[in-house]
């Protein structure tokens, strides 16, 4: 599977390369507005509904080939599973090229001497980074998520932090509270060896907001460990297990991202109105 850099390596290539061609270029947008795909045949039929929308009949005729090429391209290829828009650029023998991503473009269907490449270059430059933190009393896990994949991700393991310490019952009063202040003194640098990965991860990948997840006291106890700054990027916080797979990283992460992007748009419009 392509990630968003990949792909934005072939954006490059492609422009640079298919600037002004001697031949004409179809690109074709197909998106999903919904939170699911779907059906391949629904896909066929909106896609055939723009061909007719957006193409004379005079492109249609010149464009059959590659048209049948894309029919058959999403009845036996596309896996439609979490993407929310594909992409073909093709021109006969000279040019094939097709993107999938799980953010949404709107559709069309535009001819030219050049593949049409804007929206998806604003989608990449507009779609904010952001970095998810999950953490334990013995791990930390950090991500960069962006466009709908989870491109970086860092594993911080320090030592451990001693949970099931016992003391002697006879002289269990006299020591339980040497005990806890040791247990608190490896959990205090364990979280402030974590704060310092943290802001070199921040500082390295550049992420628009920060979400912290652990159980709900280590997320308290996590966010005063981090310098003022980084707290201030804290925009939201969920309970879980740090070791859940990717995809629940994603899938949790991506609810709360959604909220605050949405919550930040509203309040720009809001701004906006009030001149």
């Amino acid at each position: 599977m392509k990630g968003i850099r990949d792909e934005e390596v072939r954006l490059q290539r492609l422009e640079k390369r298919y600037k002004n061609t001697a031949y004409p270029v179809l690109s074709v947008y197909l998106g999903f507005a919904g939170k699911k795909t779907p059906s391949t045949q629904v896909v066929l039929s909106l896609f055939h509904s723009y061909i007719h929308r957006f193409l004379t009949d005079d492109e249609q005729k010149f464009f059959r080939r590659d048209i049948e090429k894309i029919t058959t391209y999403l009845s036996e290829t596309f896996d439609s599973r979490g993407k929310r828009s594909i992409v073909f650029i093709t021109s006969g023998r000279h040019l094939w090229e097709v993107f999938s991503f799980e953010f949404y473009l709107p559709p069309m269907c535009v001819v030219g001497y050049a593949p049409y490449l804007h929206p998806i270059v604003g989608a990449l430059t507009s779609y904010k980074k952001y970095l998810v933190l999950l953490v334990d009393r013995k791990r930390a896990r950090l991500f960069l998520v962006h466009l709908g994949e989870i491109e970086e991700q860092k594993e911080f393991l320090d030592g451990h932090v001693p949970q099931n310490v016992r003391a002697n019952e006879r002289d269990f009063y006299g020591r339980s509270n040497k005990i806890f202040r040791h247990i608190e003194d490896h959990l205090h640098r364990h979280l402030q060896l974590v704060s310092e990965a943290v802001s070199s991860f921040i500082r390295e990948y550049d992420g628009n907001f920060l979400l912290v997840g652990g159980h709900k006291e280590m997320v308290s106890k996590m966010k005063k460990h981090l310098p003022s700054s980084v707290q201030r990027m804290v925009l939201g916080e969920f309970v879980t297990a740090v070791n859940i797979p990717l995809k629940e990283v994603f899938l949790h992460s991506k609810k709360i991202a959604e909220t605050i992007e949405r919550d930040v748009s509203e309040q720009q419009l809001a701004a906006s109105l009030r001149g």
